[in-house]
């Protein structure tokens, strides 16, 4: 049985070679996470078991002064606060930590994206992952020398990936329609996002192609938020003519809606449907349980991160535009058929 060495800082590379009978640059080629690097698979495997019994660990401070490369990726997520964009960094981190690489995180908030750039590149990243707001009005020299991958962000310039926004908005408005609801809302986030307008362009088309209209005064843009949501549906339900039905940009405006609900007494589903989007986990927290349009976030951020890294090593090949994630309507308990004694 092999006995495992306490890892120590005098273990080289030199030593794992030895152990494993091979070259010093073969342990050097399987251990850089190197896409290009040729090793037979059994070689592979033996220096690898030796590397494990040996307790080594590769100096990433001197394999990024050869490689002249930091071994770390930025990432700029909206507000870290909504599980969506959690759940981003958590697929981008654990492709990261597979292909060797750090991630330095920023929130953007109410910072100007230059900024965060600025930061990220006294860093001296490799790449930065954006899934920030109003990126293509940044002017471009603000990225020269940077790497860039975009989530849910159309460009001519940079590579991305995104999932399927309008199917998303087209999803959640069929789905009112087909219980019959034609009072219906749009709740989305005021920010300036790609994804979150083409949520509401899929929904608005679904809505027209049934000959349904959607009144400027059910429409609402507020801050993406519980608080949001809870002003907005406080407004709608004010009106003198309520919506029957509401879909929100994302989850945490449509939780927003549902303690409004709650709080002046309007029964969910029964006097009010909402729909959400993004499928956190929180929407199952909340009785009825939230109605919703799943998107992999996860997802998402891994195949941002594994192209990204792609781009660094020169392995990315032509460039391929890849096809939306696909989403899912989730029906719960916050939709139901519409009232037909009400009037219409």
């Amino acid at each position: 049985m092999a006995r495992h060495h306490r890892s120590n800082s005098r273990t080289t590379s030199r030593d794992v070679a030895a152990r494993a009978g091979v070259s010093q640059p073969t342990v050097s080629l399987v251990l850089s996470s190197n896409p290009k690097a040729r090793v037979a698979s059994a070689t592979r495997e033996r220096v690898l078991r030796a590397a494990e019994e040996l307790g080594y660990r590769p100096n990433v401070v001197a394999r990024s002064l050869v490689r002249r490369r930091s071994y770390a990726l930025g990432l700029i997520v909206p507000d870290i606060g909504n599980q969506f964009f959690a759940d981003v960094v958590s697929g981008a981190e654990r492709v990261a930590t597979e292909e060797g690489y750090a991630v330095f995180l920023r929130e953007q908030r109410d910072v100007p994206l230059e900024r965060h750039l600025e930061t990220l590149r006294a860093r001296q990243v490799d790449g930065v992952i954006l899934d920030a707001a109003g990126a293509s009005a940044v002017p471009q020299a603000a990225f020269e020398g940077l790497n860039i991958v975009l989530i849910d962000q159309p460009s001519d310039r940079w590579p991305g990936v995104a999932s399927d926004a309008e199917g998303a908005g087209r999803a959640a408005a069929e789905h009112l329609l087909a219980l019959g609801h034609r009072r219906i809302a749009f709740v989305g986030p005021s920010a300036d996002v790609h994804g979150f307008r083409m949520r509401e362009r899929g929904f608005v088309r679904a809505l027209a192609a049934a000959g349904v209209s959607l009144p400027s005064q059910w429409l609402r843009r507020v801050p993406a938020t519980l608080d949001g949501g809870q002003g907005a549906m406080r407004a709608l339900l004010a009106l003198p003519q309520r919506p029957s039905a509401a879909f929100f940009g994302n989850d945490l405006l449509a939780l927003g809606a549902h303690k409004a609900c709650t709080q002046l007494g309007v029964a969910i589903p029964e006097a009010m449907s909402l729909v959400g989007c993004d499928d956190i986990a929180f929407a199952r927290l909340v009785t009825p349980e939230l109605t919703t349009v799943a998107v992999p976030a996860r997802e998402l951020g891994a195949r941002a991160a594994r192209l990204l890294v792609r781009e660094i090593e020169g392995t990315g090949g032509p460039a391929q535009k890849p096809r939306p994630l696909p989403v899912r309507l989730v029906v719960r308990g916050t939709t139901a058929p519409y009232p037909q004694e009400r009037s219409a």
